[in-house]
This record gives C-alpha cells, structure tokens and sequence, in this order.
C-alpha cells in the first residue's frame, strides 16, 4: 500500500497544494451565494419601500391623482414581476457541497492521495455548478433591477401627467 502511495504521489506530486484550495473555494461559493440572496432582498425591500409610498407621495405632490390610470397599473405591474422574480430567484438552487454520507460510503476506505483526487474533482464539479447557480441568480437581480427602475419611471410619470 505504501509503494502504491508513492506511485501516487509521483504522479500527482502537487496533489497536497491543490487539496488545500477546496476549502477556500467552497467559502468563496457561500459567501457569494449568500450575498446574491442579500441583493435579491435588498431590490425587494426597495420594491415594496417605493411601492408603499408611491400613492402617498403621489396624493402629497397632486391632491386630484388618478388611480384609474395605466401608468399607475404599469408601475404596480413591475412591482409584481419584481417581487415574483424575487421569490424565484431567491428559491433558485443552493450551495452544492460535498455529502459526509458519500463519503462515508465511497470514499473512506481509500488511500490517501485517491481521497484527494476524488475530492478534488468533486470539488470542481461543486465550483462549476455553484458558479451557474450564481449567475443565474445575478441574471434574476439584473432583471429586477431593471423592473425596480421601470416601476420608478412609471410611477413618476403617473405623478406627473395625472
């Protein structure tokens, strides 16, 4: 086993300093994925903020505000597509980890450096599919930014020429 170790160990003979980046890779990972999940929160704390003022503002700048009118329902529209993209984007994947039940039935039972093989590529496989998670999400933030700011120009816009 030991001589088998060794051929191992030539093969790979950078095995131990790349095993010492997958810890840090699934950090990098959690951390941006949870701050995607804040930015999706921030957008909808924004959303619903602008949304409950809006009619107030709107009666405080013009006493005779139309609420029958088609920018007013535009910028609600927005509000909503904002708020239901929040919600998917927010329940959109999750931080892909290595399983301590996988590796209690697969993979304790091997040597050393066949261990640190398998982790890390599993490990990259995690990176690749936490990487699309993320963007995924940014994609969701993206569009709900762009809906918060119609629903602003809508909500302005109604003000304005009601």
């Amino acid at each position: 086993m030991e001589n088998s170790e060794k051929t191992d160990e030539s093969e790979c003979p950078s095995l131990d300093l790349a095993y010492a980046f997958i810890q840090p890779s699934y950090d990098v990972m959690s951390t941006r994925f949870d701050s995607a999940n804040a930015r999706i929160q921030n957008i909808l704390t924004w959303a619903i903020g602008i949304t409950a003022a809006m009619p107030l503002f709107a009666q405080i700048v013009k006493s005779t505000v139309n609420i029958q009118s088609i920018w007013f329902f535009l910028a609600l529209g927005s509000f909503a597509a904002t708020v239901i993209l929040g919600i998917i984007a927010q329940r959109t994947g999750g931080v892909k980890l290595i399983d301590p039940k996988a590796l209690d039935e697969h993979y304790v039972s091997l040597s050393k450096q066949e261990f640190r093989k398998n982790m890390l590529y599993w490990s990259g496989q995690h990176f690749d599919t936490n990487a699309k998670t993320i963007q995924t999400k940014s994609l969701f933030i993206d569009i709900m930014t762009i809906l918060l700011g119609l629903e602003i120009v809508f909500a302005v816009i109604w003000v304005l020429i009601a």
